[in-house]
């Protein structure tokens, strides 16, 4: 990946929270409320929590939310939020590899939005998976939410949007030697500034992600193809696997 190895620390930044389009953010509330019911008023870590569109409402709900994330501009964002909610939310700046709170701190951990994957070798990335075992008690229960790979491979390369004064041009590439999707970004701001942002996100096969898993100290409870929980199948977009902590 060279040059664009740490792509994420350029790219969730505010622009971000200008040109893009996070149409799913009500489906993907409406999933968590329905699958995490039982647990509500428990110990619950978003990570990455970006700019905190999930963790103000689950914390509005009754969950005793910790937000963690590496981008300062979400983490602000985050902290406006909830406070324009009355609402006062620990939030905390670290890499999702090694989080500064103790083990066992969470009953529920969140990870939303194919946000694993960032990292350029699979054993980093199983790092984060091992780090969340760390931080959940045993018996808890982890959602890993995950772009389904064999979705992924046939979509579009090309798309375009406005949004908030800005000209987006999206190109997509698929690269199946490395299992990553690329994304370039050139955005044209209504001021007359341009900017070009990349991403480049490793994605899992069915068993690649269990494996990964099991090894981490995970079992696999149960896995949704969409937000609105229907079955994993080729036509659905989503992976998202409800994860019991080993004890």
């Amino acid at each position: 990946m060279g040059d664009i190895g740490r792509w994420y620390e350029r790219y969730f930044g505010l622009d971000y929270l200008r040109i893009y389009r996070l149409a799913d953010t009500a489906a993907q509330l409406a999933f968590l409320q329905a699958t995490l019911a039982d647990g509500l008023g428990g110990r619950l870590l978003d990570l990455p929590c970006g700019h905190g569109r999930h963790a103000v409402e689950l914390a509005r709900w009754g969950w005793r939310v910790t937000g963690v994330d590496l981008s300062w501009p979400f983490l602000s964002t985050a902290r406006q939020a909830a406070g324009a909610n009355g609402l006062s939310l620990p939030l905390v700046r670290a890499d999702m590899r090694a989080v500064p709170l103790a083990d066992a701190s969470f009953d529920v951990a969140i990870c939303m939005f194919t946000s694993l994957g960032y990292f350029e070798t699979v054993a980093e990335n199983q790092r984060v998976l091992a780090e969340f075992a760390r931080l959940v008690r045993a018996g808890g229960r982890l959602l890993l939410d995950l772009a389904n790979i064999d979705y992924v491979r046939r979509q579009p390369g090309t798309s375009r949007w406005e949004k908030e004064g800005a000209s987006v041009a999206s190109r997509y590439h698929w690269d199946e030697s490395t299992r990553r999707a690329v994304t370039r970004r050139h955005v044209i701001f209504s001021d007359g500034r341009v900017e070009d942002y990349q991403s480049s996100v490793r994605l899992f096969e069915g068993d690649e992600i269990g494996a990964m898993l099991t090894a981490t100290g995970w079992e696999v409870e149960m896995v949704y193809g969409s937000y609105d929980r229907a079955p994993l199948g080729l036509e659905q977009p989503r992976r998202i696997l409800l994860c019991r902590r080993s004890a």
